[in-house]
């Protein structure tokens, strides 16, 4: 009679703790595509601020093909960078970059976007 006891009691305790193993795993999974995701908007967000002002043309810009390693932490990886004109008493251009990816339950996850302001360095001078 104990043995059965005991062996009811592990059964119960593993039908609980599995599922919420489960779900642990699917967040942190989660919370790493959401970093790797953060780094790379970070990363084309530098890349953009380095071009010269000229280069910075406004509207969508093309930007160099993701590597394998973060299509596969990313899948369904997409991604823009847009230059916006922004009238002021100084030429300024608006950067945006937005990732999205394919969450593992399939819809695509809501965009992460960054943003930044870049000011023609050579008016006034």
């Amino acid at each position: 009679m104990e043995l059965v006891g005991t062996c009811l009691l592990l059964g119960m305790l593993f039908s609980m703790t599995v599922p919420l193993l489960l779900v642990i795993a699917r967040e942190r999974r989660s919370t790493e595509q959401r970093q790797f995701a953060l780094q790379h908007a970070a990363n084309l967000l530098e890349y953009a601020t380095a071009r010269q002002w000229a280069e910075l043309v406004p509207g969508e810009q093309n930007l160099p093909e993701a590597d394998a390693d973060l299509q596969s932490i990313l899948p369904g990886l997409e991604r823009s960078l847009v230059v916006d004109p922004v009238t002021g008493e100084l030429p300024t251009r608006r950067i945006v970059v937005s990732v999205r990816w394919q969450s593992s339950s399939g819809p695509l996850v809501s965009p992460l976007r960054l943003s930044t302001w870049v000011y023609d360095t050579k008016v006034g001078q």
